[in-house]
């Protein structure tokens, strides 16, 4: 099981996940395929899509977006995330959305100490989710029940970083993400839901404020 090199050397996980034996399917930067819960993933066109097909709650599909050029990068280098995305058939929750976790500091091991989301349309048709430090926040979480911390809906990734000046980007639980794509939500009935993604574009600067764009390819191994 790959999970058990997370802690260990990081090439050797890196090679663990290119065996599709081993679990997800990994082209370039890295994703992986999570909670497929009375759902399903395909792929078409360079895009990655999920359909869900039960009432069942929290079923959805879940796509992760692996690497370590984020993890732990100071909040304040971000500067964009970009998503396409074509919204083919409404379901009965909330539709689609962006995760984007965040730390307080480099020094937290929290899961989380913020999740923010964002959300698309929930409408059928084809757009661009653009993210940047003054885009609006459809919702947030925290992991703990204690002070929100600047951690809250209707502000902004900037306004999390005034409140937290130390803030780092991605999970703190050993994992290698910082954004999820999201097909359906937990305790909804999502049934009928249908997205693909594709052409996902992570922009930030280094401390010269050069610009660096990561993009993520959506295929199968051959």
């Amino acid at each position: 099981c790959c999970t058990e090199l997370v802690s260990g050397n990081s090439d050797d996980y890196f090679e663990c996940l290119q065996d599709p034996a081993s679990g997800p399917v990994l082209v370039g930067d890295w994703w992986l395929q999570r909670d497929v819960n009375n759902g399903e993933m395909f792929f078409e066109d360079d895009a990655v899509c999920g359909r869900i097909n039960s009432a069942a709650l929290n079923s959805r599909t879940r796509f992760e977006l692996w690497n370590d050029v984020h993890l732990g990068m100071d909040l304040g280098l971000f500067k964009e995330f970009s998503v396409g995305y074509d919204y083919r058939a409404l379901g009965g929750g909330s539709g689609g959305y962006l995760n984007m976790y965040l730390r307080v500091d480099e020094t937290s091991t929290a899961y989380y100490d913020c999740n923010l989301v964002f959300n698309i349309p929930n409408a059928v048709g084809t757009g661009t989710l653009l993210v940047t430090p003054e885009t609006v926040v459809s919702s947030a979480r925290t992991f703990s029940s204690g002070d929100a911390n600047g951690c809250i809906a209707g502000t902004t990734i900037e306004d999390y970083l005034a409140a937290n000046e130390d803030a780092v980007m991605g999970v703190g639980n050993g994992e290698l993400y910082t954004f999820a794509l999201n097909t359906g939500s937990t305790g909804q009935d999502n049934s009928g839901s249908e997205i693909c993604w594709g052409d996902v574009s992570i922009k930030h600067v280094d401390e010269a404020g050069t610009v660096y764009a990561t993009t993520f390819e959506f295929t199968t191994l051959v």
